[in-house]
Formats: C-alpha cells, sequence, structure tokens
C-alpha cells in the first residue's frame, strides 16, 4: 500500500456489471484516503454481525480521531471471530496513516471469518489493483430446473450475499453431483478463486477448456478471471471464443457487454 492509503468502500453491482466498470479503467468505488484524515472512517454494511456489536463500532468511529482505533483494538480483543471489527479497525489504521497495521487488520479479518463481507471487503483493500470483490460464476440459465442448477442458484444468491465459503461448497456440491457438466465443474473452479491465489481456479479452468472445447461457460468465465488477475488481451481472446459459441445466448451477450468495455480501455 502507498503512503496514502487506498481504501474501497464497495457498492452492490451486477456480476457482469462489475466486470466491465473495472475493464473500463474506472473503479467508481476506490478513492484515495489522506493519511490523519479529519474524516470519519466509514462503517461497513455487514450482516453478519449483530446489531449489538454494529451499535459498538458505531460509537467508536462516531468518536473520530479521539480514542477510535484504541477502541476498535479493545473490540477486536472482545470478539475474536469478527471479521468486521477487524475491517474497520485496519480502516481506522489506514486513515491515521498506519499502513502496515492497517495491512495485518485485514489478514486478520480475512483469516477469523472468510465467509463474510467483511472478508472480502479486506482482501479488496490487501489487493487494490485488482477489481473489487470476487469474479462470479456467472449460469447459463435463468431459472433452475434441476438439482445440480438448483445448487448453482443457491451458490450465485450466496456470492451476491458476499459469503464466498458458502458458495464454494454449493458449487463444489453440485460439480460432485455431474462430474461430466462442464458448467458445474466451472462454478466449482470460480469457486475457488482468491486474490492471494488464483491458481486455485486457474488449475481447474485450463483442463476444462481441453475437456469441453466447445463449452461457452468454460471460455467465458476464463476471459472473466483473466479480468481480474489484469491480463485483458488473453480475457478478450477467451470471450471471443465465447461469443463465438453463441453470439445470442445469455453468456454470449454478457461476453459482448465485457468485450465493449475492454474496447473503452486505453
Amino acid at each position: 500500500m502507498s503512503p496514502r492509503a487506498r481504501v474501497i468502500v464497495l457498492a452492490a453491482a451486477g456480476a457482469v456489471g462489475l466486470a466491465a466498470v473495472s475493464v473500463g479503467l474506472t473503479v467508481a468505488t476506490r478513492t484515495h484516503v489522506p493519511k490523519a484524515t479529519a474524516k470519519r472512517p466509514p462503517l461497513a454494511d455487514d450482516p453478519t454481525a449483530s446489531p449489538a456489536l454494529r451499535r459498538q463500532l458505531r460509537e467508536a468511529l462516531d468518536a473520530w480521531p479521539a480514542g477510535t482505533v484504541r477502541r476498535l483494538r479493545i473490540l477486536a480483543e472482545q470478539h475474536p471471530r469478527s471479521a468486521l471489527v477487524r475491517l474497520e479497525l485496519g480502516v481506522a489504521l489506514a486513515f491515521s496513516g498506519q499502513d502496515a497495521d492497517a495491512r495485518a487488520a485485514w489478514l486478520a479479518a480475512e483469516q477469523v471469518q472468510p465467509d463474510s463481507p467483511s472478508a472480502v471487503r479486506a482482501q479488496d483493500l490487501r489487493h487494490p489493483n485488482s477489481p473489487p470483490g470476487l469474479p462470479p460464476f456467472v449460469p447459463s440459465f435463468t431459472r433452475p430446473r434441476t438439482s445440480v442448477q438448483a445448487r448453482l442458484a443457491r451458490g450465485v444468491q450466496l456470492q451476491a450475499a458476499l459469503r464466498p465459503v458458502s458458495a464454494a461448497r454449493e458449487f463444489a456440491a453440485a460439480a460432485r453431483l455431474a462430474p461430466n457438466d462442464p458448467e458445474a465443474q466451472v462454478a466449482d473452479a470460480v469457486g475457488r478463486y482468491s486474490k492471494e491465489a488464483p491458481a486455485r481456479a486457474f488449475s481447474r479452468l485450463g483442463p476444462l477448456s481441453q475437456r469441453f472445447p466447445h463449452a461457452q461457460t468454460v471460455r467465458f468465465h476464463l476471459g472473466l478471471l483473466l479480468i481480474y488477475l489484469g491480463g485483458l488481451q488473453q480475457a478478450r481472446r477467451q470471450l471471443l471464443l465465447a461469443r463465438a459459441e453463441g453470439p445470442t445466448t445469455l453468456l454470449g451477450k454478457r461476453a459482448q457487454v465485457l468485450l465493449r468495455a475492454s474496447r473503452r480501455t486505453p
């Protein structure tokens, strides 16, 4: 992190919309926060935190800058499994110019409660040059019609709620139920992606492109994950292949959205 700490405040966004914004160079939710700013750090939205804990966090932040970091450290000791407390502690530390300590707090947020919105946001803050959030699995269907698709749809809902561990479990279950279904296998691969270790996803997606050479979902998600990795040229190649497999399908149309956005990238 640079001397001027970068703090990302995430807003909800659709899967393709999020990636398109990222490809188009502008992440509207990313701001540069000066050291020792007089502005109060924001309180992130995290439904996994109790109302009582959120009230305590708000009180600590409202006192900014007098004693805020100290009060947040106390809350971190009192709530050892709360990612939200550590996320807010990291933001407060970043606002006060303590960048190394901020990164340590964000890493702790990911470790103590990985299946939470705060853990996802903490990962974003530690990887400010990557698009916000995690790459979503985009199904080829609009309404689930099988038990496998029901699992995939549930995983998509959990991803949207920023519950990546629970989403990954649903995708893995779908993959076990349908070992020869490229969509279920792709979802399992996408669910394994992390900014710390993207190879967990790519090591599975790569072989799927050989096993299912004409599966649109494989090419589309390879392109999507490459966007998150910063490989825009490679991403365009995969998205072109995805579109060629069916430009009028749901995934074909979404591939076209991303291709248009990438053309606007200088």
